[in-house]
């Protein structure tokens, strides 16, 4: 109990610290930030995103028994001054709302996995449809760094997630220097079949039921 109350107050005073960098600057890194990426330049919902996601990742963390108040430490508006944090990882919350983590090379302790089954109960959606990996100091990324988040990404994913049930591809193209990587599940055809196999019944049924009303009618007259 002592322990959720310690986290408790650390999470509500990294917030209110949080809001007060942001507001001090006017939004402008997050302005900056998000024009980098082509995404609305609407601070608000990288703010408040991001506010809710080191939430879920506070809460996911104290879960598993992990460091919780070096996290939060790491998680300061200016991610210039954020120790030893070359990186940043921006999450599309499937354009409800934009969020921003900084994070070592590893990408640790943040669970992309835990994370992408995460519900938003404040936009209504469960997990993030994009992420963007880039550089704080703005530093193209090298093809070697590219590679590593590649594998980085990729066993994070696999580990929760079967090919069968979620596919992801990368893009180190669109935005230059910067790794994007899609996420989505995968549908299963066969039930997407079996869903117009039994409209097709249905279909098929009413037509059968149409047939022996117009039967009965005759055979009335």
């Amino acid at each position: 109990m002592k322990k959720q109350r310690t986290t408790k107050l650390a999470l509500a005073q990294w917030e209110k610290s949080f809001r007060a960098d942001a507001k001090a600057d006017d939004y402008r890194i997050f302005q900056k930030h998000l024009k980098s990426l082509d995404l609305p330049e609407k601070p608000n919902m990288l703010l408040d995103g991001t506010i809710v996601f080191v939430q879920m990742c506070v809460a996911y963390l104290e879960l598993d028994g992990q460091e919780v108040i070096e996290f939060l430490a790491r998680q300061t508006y200016d991610p210039r001054k954020s120790s030893d944090m070359p990186y940043q990882v921006t999450f599309d919350i499937h354009r409800k709302a934009y969020a921003r983590l900084n994070l070592p090379a590893s990408l640790r302790p943040v669970d992309l996995a835990d994370l992408y089954g995460a519900p938003w109960n404040d936009y209504r959606v469960v997990g993030y449809c994009d992420i963007w990996i880039s550089r704080i100091d703005e530093v193209p990324l090298s093809p070697d760094e590219i590679a590593k988040f590649e594998t980085v990404v990729d066993d994070d994913l696999r580990f929760d997630y079967s090919e069968d049930e979620l596919s992801f591809w990368f893009d180190p193209d669109t935005h230059d220097g910067v790794l994007k990587v899609s996420v989505q599940d995968v549908y299963d055809d066969e039930e997407s079949d079996d869903d117009e196999d039994e409209d097709g019944d249905e279909d098929k049924n009413d037509d059968d039921s149409d047939t022996e009303t117009a039967g009965d009618k005759t055979n009335d007259k």
